[in-house]
């Protein structure tokens, strides 16, 4: 059976360097960390060597191998658990004055009763996680197999190293005393601080004040014999096995007191994780055929991706508002209710202006039917692939924007835009990574139904990126479809120049023009109305385009002058004919 990370990702692919697979473990990590807690903890990638909690946020190491992840998911789970439980304005007022003046520690055993705090704060946070997430154990029994348990460990607790009372020698053994090899009788006072850390005693620990004062009776207990051999110790050399037993023991109070080695990220590399761990961006491997696989990215966050720091269509975006108010004035129709009065019925409503003069066989009755459209959704998806640029990407976002403020006017009638393209998430300019594959990438920008009119004019700053994982795309938008009934109907609109394609070996040019045909037809037959827009400019001499753009739109490929608003809304009108429904 597997067990810890096994579980739940493939252990056979790790790159530590790859901002899709530290992504899938950072959200894998918070995931468990927010059912542990119960709340909401930021888990991020350290960004130094030696990063710990800082009482608000959980730091992991980007060290990530086969053979550590169960460890790194363990401390993570560690580091939560005090985030949640621990007290750290309490303990860090307790390592300066207070622990002078209440408990009259000397100022040079400060540090050391600390690390003795922090040892039964430890424990006390360990045995919550235990007793709450038994599903957790084996990832914390990972962390302390590497971090406590060794050969050198293990073998000197039997031997009679160690065994003058020294600081050294005390934590040595305190810190291994729950080791199957720990004996009490190798120090003065050890069985009873055994005594004091019982599992009972242990459960009775409710906060870190608790902790503080249990490691204060530890304290008592070995300064004693600490203190009456104290002049002796100073004189007193290790031999080398205990040298080398100090090196372990200091781990294990490095572990204790929070100091961990994490290996960090660049600066560069965490921007480009956050972007994949957003909460309103999602991964999903998109199956291309039996073989072979490739990371989609979906999201909200269109900003990450195609949003430029510059203001480059300030004038495009006017002119579209200005063009959706024309193309309204020739879809008004849509916002009329046309009524119909049949008189003369048998049955219906009476008609009180026939009554006075009405013969016994008359028919006095009159009836109405009101005729009105079906609720609509359109969503136009843009291709912003580089081929897009310049005129193209113009007219693209004129008439995104003519449409898009129509539909937002019209009864009824809800619009989405999506953008298309695609990411190279490793960014070569800034990672330094020579990667060439693009990922697809689909980003969801408006929504009529959330989004005011006036967030149309973010696209001034629009800007392409990559290539066209057309198919890719549509099959996406396809599953969110709203259903299509008696009382809705779904169109679906496209604009782009005709050629999907992206750098990938199983998804070449053929690949994707017969992809995208398989994907519109399949939407097609969903009852989803389809128009698509081929955008082009005075550079486009190859018919291969157009061709292309035929083979998979068919009958709902538009060769139009977008800048014509009387073209745009004559194909609109025709998309909505039968768009009626019959209300009483």
């Amino acid at each position: 059976m597997k067990k810890g990370a096994a579980y739940w990702m493939d252990l056979k692919h790790f790159d530590d360097e790859d901002p899709l697979f530290l992504a899938q473990i950072q959200k894998g990590i918070t995931n468990f960390v927010n059912i542990l807690c119960g709340k909401t903890i930021p888990v991020e990638y350290a960004l130094t060597g030696d990063s710990m909690t800082d009482g608000k946020t959980v730091y992991i190491s980007a060290n990530i191998k086969e053979d550590s992840i169960d460890q790194i998911v363990g401390l993570a789970l560690h580091e939560a658990s005090h985030v949640l439980l621990t007290d750290f304005g309490f303990l860090n007022q307790e390592r300066g004055k207070l622990l002078e003046v209440k408990y009259h520690i000397p100022y040079e055993d400060i540090p050391n009763v600390f690390t003795l705090i922090n040892f039964i704060e430890d424990k006390r946070i360990d045995n919550f996680v235990y007793s709450t997430a038994p599903g957790y154990q084996f990832y914390y029994e990972e962390l302390y197999r590497t971090s406590f348990y060794n050969e050198i460990v293990d073998k000197n607790l039997l031997s009679d190293n160690f065994i003058k009372p020294t600081w050294d020698a005390y934590f040595f053994r305190i810190i291994n005393l729950f080791n199957r090899n720990s004996d009490c009788n190798k120090l003065p006072g050890l069985k009873e601080v055994r005594d004091l850390i019982t599992f009972k005693r242990i459960n009775t620990l409710k906060s870190t004040r608790d902790s503080v004062e249990l490691a204060i009776e530890i304290y008592n207990i070995i300064k004693v014999f600490i203190g009456e051999e104290e002049n002796e110790i100073e004189k007193y050399e290790y031999s080398n096995q205990e040298n080398k037993i100090k090196e372990q023991v200091e781990h294990q109070k490095a572990f204790i007191n929070s100091i961990y080695r994490k290996k960090r990220v660049s600066t560069k590399l965490k921007k480009q994780v956050n972007k994949l761990i957003n909460n309103k961006t999602k991964v999903k491997d998109f199956e291309i055929n039996n073989n072979s696989t490739i990371p989609l990215i979906i999201t909200e966050k269109w900003e990450d991706y195609f949003k430029s720091p510059l203001s480059r269509h300030d004038k495009t975006v006017a002119k579209g508002l200005s063009n959706g108010k024309k193309l309204l004035s020739k879809l008004k129709v849509r916002n009329s209710t046309k009524k119909d009065i049949f008189s003369n019925q048998k049955k219906g409503k009476l008609d009180h202006s026939k009554v006075y003069k009405a013969s016994f066989d008359d028919n006095l009755f009159y009836k109405i039917e009101k005729e009105d459209f079906k609720n609509t959704f359109m969503h136009i998806s843009l291709d912003l692939s580089g081929s897009m640029r310049g005129e193209k990407l113009t007219q693209t976002i004129q008439t995104a924007v003519s449409i898009a403020y129509a539909a937002c006017n019209l009864k009824n009638f809800d619009v989405e835009i999506t953008l298309r393209g695609t990411s190279n998430v490793f960014d070569v300019r800034n990672l330094g990574r020579n990667n060439h594959e693009e990922y697809p990438l689909l980003a969801y920008f408006f929504d009529s139904r959330k989004d005011s009119v006036k967030k149309l004019n973010q696209l001034k700053y629009l800007t392409i990126r990559g290539m066209t994982p057309e198919g890719i795309c549509l099959e996406e938008i396809g599953k969110r479809l709203p259903l299509v009934n008696h009382y809705n109907e779904v169109y679906l609109l496209n604009i782009s120049d005709g050629l999907p394609n992206i750098h990938n070996n199983s998804y070449n040019l053929t690949t994707a023009v017969n992809h995208t045909k398989k994907v519109v037809r399949g939407i097609r037959a969903n009852k989803v109305g389809i128009l698509s827009y081929y955008i082009h400019d005075t550079w486009d001499k190859s018919q291969k385009s157009k061709e292309a753009f035929t083979k998979m739109y068919g009958k709902d490929a538009k060769f139009i002058d977008v800048n014509n608003t009387s073209m745009i809304a004559k194909t609109i009108n025709n998309l909505l004919l039968n768009n009626t429904l019959k209300v009483s």
